[in-house]
């Protein structure tokens, strides 16, 4: 890999590479950063055409698989690219400081100048000193058409550290969003859904408004298993992103979705009222209810998709462990009593 690239051109092959992990269900992990890096720099084909191959196959690259590529086609070195990346920015900020200082030590230059040549001119008393007056006014000129040279090139310096920032910023983010999305799904993964839960609780306690409710709807996949053993992994990940879409279509930017874990998954956000949160949750139970699936060119072998819902409304000073394990029972509760069905978490 070459390290010799610009920070802005870093920045966009990462952008590049990391839809392409998202695409594929890999995770953001810095071996499958270095052998995508790699793939979308095309420096060698050899690793191209192995990852094509093995994406043709299995429409992922397992982690175990990505580590064979890894280490037949590229070295340790590759994975101190982020860390370079890192250096090159720090560098970057350095030399605008650098570029700031210097521009600044040539605006005191010329105001020292100009206090210098209007106390010439103040000493001049003789209106006759044409030739004083003349390379004193000269002088400024040349200050002058130096001073804007100095500040047109650090105008361009700062443009330039400016659109490397930028990009870099820009992949970062992706780099982020990646971290946190479940790649099948397009929700946020379990560890996102770790972090946002005990920010959920904490905020609606420190904002004490009565006037919305804070719920936590833990639903999952009715007879998820059968799926995967009687039609095979492949329509059970279906399955899961055949939910996914009907789940996104009720969703609001006001809520957040999760993948907590297989097939279960995870909804926070408020309402005004409790009759709104059932209206809501009943809504995907019903679009979830509608679906359905069958083995291909067996029209005999199709099956219902179905889920079950468990409610937990968030009361105040209430830890994000004691609410989800209130939701958990109350999905619990909904499997028991028949499936396809929700069920709200009574208060303790």
């Amino acid at each position: 890999m070459d390290h010799a690239v610009s920070l802005a051109h870093s920045a966009q092959c990462l952008k590049k590479a990391i839809p392409l992990m998202v695409k594929y269900r890999m995770p953001v992990t810095p071996i499958n950063y270095a052998i995508w890096y790699c793939y979308v720099q095309g420096s060698k084909p050899a690793l191209n055409a192995e990852l094509d191959h093995v994406i043709a196959e299995q429409q992922t690259c397992t982690q175990n698989r990505a580590k064979e590529i890894f280490d037949k086609h590229l070295s340790e070195d590759d994975l101190v690219f982020f860390q370079e990346m890192a250096d090159r920015f720090h560098g970057t900020m350095q030399q605008v400081q650098h570029d700031i200082s210097v521009t600044l030590d040539h605006s005191k230059s010329f105001t020292t100048s100009l206090v210098d040549s209007q106390n010439e001119l103040a000493s001049l008393v003789n209106v006759n000193s044409f030739n004083e007056i003349l390379g004193c006014v000269e002088r400024l000129t040349d200050e002058s058409v130096a001073m804007q040279e100095y500040a047109r090139e650090f105008q361009t310096k700062l443009a330039l550290a400016y659109n490397e920032i930028k990009d870099l910023k820009e992949a970062l983010n992706l780099s982020q969003e990646a971290a946190d999305t479940d790649p099948l799904t397009g929700f946020f993964n379990r560890r996102k859904f770790d972090d946002d839960i005990q920010k959920f609780c904490q905020n609606y306690s420190e904002q004490a408004d009565d006037s919305v409710l804070a719920v936590l709807i833990m639903f999952d996949i009715d007879h998820f298993k059968r799926f995967n053993d009687d039609f095979g992994h492949q329509k059970g990940d279906e399955v899961l992103k055949l939910v996914a879409k009907k789940v996104s279509q009720n969703i609001s930017d006001s809520l957040n979705v999760y993948r907590y874990g297989g097939e279960e998954f995870c909804i926070t956000g408020y309402f005004d009222s409790i009759n709104d949160i059932m209206v809501f949750a009943d809504k995907i139970r019903l679009d979830i209810a509608s679906l359905t699936i069958r083995k291909k060119d067996d029209i005999n072998s199709k099956r219902a998709i179905s889920a079950s819902f468990g409610l937990a409304i968030l009361r105040p000073f209430t830890k994000g462990s004691v609410l989800i394990e209130r939701a958990d029972r109350a999905l619990y509760i909904a499997k028991t009593h028949g499936r396809n069905r929700i069920e709200i978490a009574p208060d303790i």
